[in-house]
């Protein structure tokens, strides 16, 4: 791994977070699309993003809210 790989990855986050200025941005851009080991640690997290993303987006089913309810008023008692 180059020096490169470590700052693409050491920015992954920032990067994925759009909080880059635009050198930087571009430089790990650069660096993500021409070495493969970072491009799939970048479409790895991307991907990984997008189905939390998803999945907290799903309503959760009243007998599982039930539940927890009891679960949790059993534990304040």
């Amino acid at each position: 791994m180059s020096g490169h790989c470590d700052e693409a990855l050491a920015q992954l986050y920032t990067y994925l977070d759009g909080e880059l200025d635009e050198v930087a941005f571009t430089r790990i851009r650069a660096h993500i699309e021409e070495c493969h080991p970072c491009g799939g640690a970048y479409a790895f997290e991307e991907r990984l993003r997008v189905v939390v993303r998803q999945r907290l987006q799903e309503e959760v089913p009243e007998e599982v809210v039930a539940r927890l309810r009891a679960v949790v008023a059993r534990l304040c008692r």
